[in-house]
């Protein structure tokens, strides 16, 4: 077959240039973090699953991420994402991180309605997102 000039120009034929993938950034894990990983991967799904029971949440699947910009996250889907460096973190702070997350399962936004239902759950919520900021993650 041959491509001519007037059939690109008529739409007939496109010309598709796709970008090459770039190479993995991803770096092997260092003792530490397979460590945190492993804790995490042990403890941080059960405690959250506890949490949601006592509190009338369903959550769907629970994954433990390495992520550098986040303690968690949470789906539209009911999916919770949880940083595997929550494992560094008091386990009141673990806490208030896994409520506010459950608390997306409600309200995907940081409303007045999220807001409420946060202190419901965990009256001393400001104080804890304010110790929450001293901690750096890694």
């Amino acid at each position: 077959m041959r491509i001519t000039l007037s059939d690109i120009l008529s739409g007939r034929v496109r010309i598709v240039y796709r970008r090459p993938r770039r190479a993995s950034r991803k770096m092997k894990d260092t003792p530490e973090v397979e460590r945190l990983r492993s804790e995490a991967k042990a403890y941080l799904p059960g405690r959250l699953r506890s949490l949601a029971a006592l509190h009338g949440f369903t959550v769907n699947q629970v994954r433990i991420k390495h992520n550098v910009s986040n303690w968690g996250s949470c789906s539209t889907k009911g999916n919770i994402n949880l940083n595997l460096n929550l494992m560094r973190l008091p386990a009141e702070l673990q806490d208030y991180v896994m409520l506010h997350e459950l608390c997306h399962l409600r309200y995907m936004n940081h409303g007045p309605e999220f807001h409420a239902l946060l202190e419901a759950l965990c009256p001393n919520h400001k104080a804890l997102r304010k110790e929450l900021k001293e901690y750096k993650l890694i």
